[in-house]
């Protein structure tokens, strides 16, 4: 099939797939080279990917470092001079009305600067809100330091009196600094940037922050089919987490209600609270990170999923992943596909924050083998309700592509 563009140029901050931003930026760079499509991927680490370059993709990349380990992390999140140059002088050299840029993870090395770049071709351009930095200072529309969703209104005056930073209200002012820089780039109002929400119920926490809703569209994520057959959770024994290792996955909380419940633990991931939560709980299976083929086998061994979150969470890839092998999921109330997968059997959601509450049903699912087989048929069989399979995620793309490309020829 033809299509109306010719090119797409992916941005993201990083070639290293670590994060579900990244791991999506690279599946979908995948997928249109699969389909013929000619690719450019512009990032903002070394640009050093054998993938990459075996897929043929080009790379151009501006060598830069994650804000907490750059020594200019302050000046750079902000405004990446070198990133709004870098992309400026690539849309200059490979720019026609058939080619796309997409978006994706943006604020740890590349910055708001990016859309500056973009502004000229704002109407071929999309962003992937993987998260909800392009409406809320900190990401999460959540108050970190009282484990909490706020309710606030971005940028507004009590939002910027709240200290909701996870580390220092000082932080919080920086972030409040970088959003106002790039709600002045991005600037929607007079920009018709588009932006692919990955699940219906981030568009009204995106539009309080000031997307407007016709700018939005929906793309849910897909969930790779891990295991082909329904994994049988009711024989299994372990409890499974997989993701960041950082204060706002809650992964202490769950460690301590496993824990207190008596029930196998199994962690896979890293993070800056990995070593913390290794010493306070030394009877957790810890894995680190995993290729695919051992998280299938992981999910292999696991009775349920956990998803404890404290912080506003729109998606959550592995979970979806976990459902369509078959593994029932439990979440907290701040994770958005929590009341789906309630509704639809797969799960449920469950206050975290009640240590008491969430051994309780731990100990329950552990306990019961009828409960867990009834909700791993339903998760099985509907999982793709939740994440649609790649295919279907990739044509997605495809088609919003030619409908950029198509309405930009209009204007």
């Amino acid at each position: 099939m033809a299509h109306k563009f010719t090119r797409v140029v992916i941005v993201n901050d990083t070639t290293v797939a670590r994060g579900g931003a990244a791991q999506l930026a690279m599946q979908l760079t995948r997928n249109l080279v699969a389909r013929g499509v000619k690719v450019m991927f512009f990032a903002g680490d070394d640009g050093e990917n054998e993938e990459l370059a075996a897929l043929g993709v080009d790379v151009v990349s501006i060598g830069g470092e994650p804000l907490l380990t750059s020594r200019r992390g302050a000046i750079d999140g902000i405004y990446n001079q070198k990133a709004a140059q870098r992309l400026k002088a690539l849309i200059a050299d490979i720019d026609g009305p058939d080619v796309v840029y997409h978006v994706h993870a943006w604020a740890q090395i590349l910055s708001p600067s990016v859309f500056a770049a973009l502004a000229p071709v704002a109407e071929r351009s999309v962003v992937t809100a993987h998260d909800f930095f392009l409406a809320c200072p900190n990401g999460n529309f959540s108050i970190y330091p009282k484990s909490r969703q706020c309710e606030l209104r971005p940028m507004s005056a009590r939002c910027i009196a709240t200290h909701c930073d996870k580390r220092r209200y000082a932080h919080k002012l920086w972030r409040v600094a970088r959003q106002a820089v790039l709600n002045a780039q991005i600037n929607f109002k007079r920009l018709p940037f588009s932006v692919l929400a990955i699940q219906a119920g981030m568009t009204p926490y995106l539009s309080r922050g000031g997307v407007p809703e016709k700018q939005i569209s929906i793309l849910t994520n897909p969930a790779v089919q891990m295991v082909e057959a329904r994994v049988p959770a009711e024989r299994n024994r372990e409890i499974l987490y997989v993701g960041r290792l950082e204060h706002e996955k809650g992964v202490d909380i769950l460690a301590e209600a496993a824990r207190a419940s008596g029930a196998p633990l199994r962690i896979i991931g890293s993070g800056s609270d990995e070593a913390t939560i290794r010493q306070a709980y030394p009877d957790a299976i810890f894995q680190g990170w995993a290729t695919q083929s051992e998280i299938a086998e992981a999910f292999r061994r696991a009775r349920f999923f956990v998803m404890p979150t404290r912080c506003t969470e729109p998606f959550g890839l592995a979970a979806a992943e976990a459902l369509r092998a078959g593994l029932p999921v439990l979440t907290s109330a701040s994770c958005l596909i929590g009341a789906e997968v309630k509704q639809k059997g797969m799960g449920d959601v469950c206050d975290i924050f009640d240590a008491a509450v969430l051994r309780d049903r731990i100990s329950d699912w552990m306990r019961d083998d009828g409960k867990i087989k009834s909700m791993s048929a339903a998760a099985f069989e509907r999982a793709s309700e939740i994440a649609q399979t790649e295919s279907a995620w990739v044509d997605g793309h495809l088609a919003f592509y030619d409908r950029l490309v198509a309405a930009a020829a209009l204007d």
